[in-house]
């Protein structure tokens, strides 16, 4: 194969989305990120547009308010990426670096 390229692309999605085609990759597609899956994107897209699914108009946190039920912090703090760091770390990091930074409006910092 040599002086051969070969490019992989994927398949146009046209607008009129099949609704039952939307739903299996919905299906399919469950454990993606709608912002990096194309097809769930598609299919969220779709299944919205078809009335079949209401996006939510309320954060995690304002419907556990309405229901009267406390929002857990211990979830926020389990969301840390691995290895991850406490606000306070990361505060205290910020301003560090913002006590090194200098002022561009500054004469006597250039």
């Amino acid at each position: 194969m040599t002086g051969r390229q070969i490019r992989v692309a994927a398949p146009p999605l046209c607008d009129a989305m099949d609704v039952l085609l939307a739903h299996g990759l919905w299906q399919r597609h469950r454990a993606c990120r709608i912002n990096r899956c194309m097809w769930k994107a598609a299919a969220y897209q779709t299944l919205v547009l078809a009335g079949r699914l209401v996006p939510q108009s309320m954060s995690p946190r304002e419907r556990a308010a309405a229901r009267g039920i406390d929002y857990p912090i211990a979830a926020e703090i389990a969301a840390l990426p691995p290895g991850g760091h406490s606000p306070g770390t990361l505060r205290e990091v910020l301003d560090g670096l913002e006590s090194l930074a200098c002022d561009p409006y500054d004469a006597r910092a250039r």
